[in-house]
């Protein structure tokens, strides 16, 4: 497998490589917040949606590979990735066609996400997916009985979003989820699962960060955020893993907690805990360099993932 990995990664590549210049003419390009850190205003101009992109090379790939080995999670996967990535290309295409960051309001996105969220539920309990969640061991099981569905809806939603509000630094959000697939893949080999979309995922990332590392030709926008959470999240319930994928995401759970966090103090005690959340922001405004900040988040969640293995293992 590992030859079809580099395989898509070098494809992905070639075919960044003739789209970047197609978007930049066809003014599909980044408008930077009003809110963010006055860093990034040099970003604006910059091509993005490039999450469109890598999606159609992981579909390819994963699509044809059923052929020679179907997957057990096939539909609920592809579902995801298409609900998800709908919802982000839909923000994307508002915010380009209005030239400016706008693009859908916080409450419509959340609304969707919630929609698509209870769909996939229902499409996966139809596919008898098992529910139970394995509880930091294999050999340990948790039954959520009848809350189990409000925690399917609030898992995928706020995994989803957590990818989302990763995608701020150059390489940031597409570096750490190429090293979650990866975890991922491992893990699922681990239990059993016959299933490659982790790693036609990290593949077709691996050619989107070829561009995606500072300084970046193409941003991956919404359509590439929030379908990285969707679909790993998605992966996450149909293996019974939500919580070794919190490990393996660990990254990308920090940064929604931070949020979380943030508004939550600011709302209650009038005060904030971070100089600008999510917390990439925050260590920006402290100086830290943008690629500092990328590294050393890639290496915190790359021992998210050791700690996941270590713990399936026990």
């Amino acid at each position: 497998m590992s030859w079809l990995f580099l395989i898509e990664g070098l494809l992905t590549i070639l075919f960044f490589k003739g789209m970047i210049p197609l978007f930049r003419s066809r003014g599909i390009v980044q408008y930077v917040r009003e809110e963010g850190p006055q860093l990034h205003n040099y970003k604006q101009g910059t091509p993005t949606a490039g999450g469109v992109l890598f999606l159609l090379v992981f579909l390819a790939f994963y699509v044809g590979f059923q052929f020679f080995s179907p997957s057990p999670l096939f539909v609920p996967v592809v579902l995801a990735t298409l609900f998800f990535g709908g919802i982000g290309l839909l923000d994307d295409a508002l915010s380009i066609r209005q030239k400016n960051s706008h693009g859908l309001s916080a409450r419509s996105k959340f609304l969707l996400q919630l929609a698509a969220s209870l769909v996939l539920f229902f499409v996966i309990q139809g596919h008898e997916v098992q529910s139970p969640i394995m509880l930091f061991s294999s050999s340990f099981e948790l039954h959520l009985g009848w809350v189990y569905p409000l925690f399917f809806v609030l898992y995928l939603t706020g995994f989803s979003n957590a990818t989302n509000l990763t995608d701020g630094l150059d390489g940031l959000s597409g570096g750490t989820a190429l090293i979650s697939a990866l975890g991922a893949q491992l893990l699922m080999i681990l239990l059993g699962v016959s299933d490659y979309s982790m790693l036609f995922l990290a593949g077709a990332l691996l050619g989107f960060l070829w561009f995606n590392v500072k300084p970046a030709s193409i941003f991956m926008g919404d359509a590439g955020a929030l379908a990285l959470g969707g679909v790993i999240g998605t992966v996450a319930l149909c293996t019974r893993s939500a919580i070794f994928f919190v490990f393996l995401s660990l990254v990308f759970w920090i940064e929604v907690l931070s949020v979380v966090l943030q508004v939550s103090s600011f709302k209650i005690f009038h005060r904030k805990i971070f100089r600008m959340s999510p917390i990439h922001h925050h260590f920006e405004l402290l100086g830290w360099r943008e690629s500092q900040i990328v590294i050393r988040f890639w290496i915190a969640n790359f021992l998210g993932v050791v700690l996941s293995l270590a713990l399936v293992l026990v």
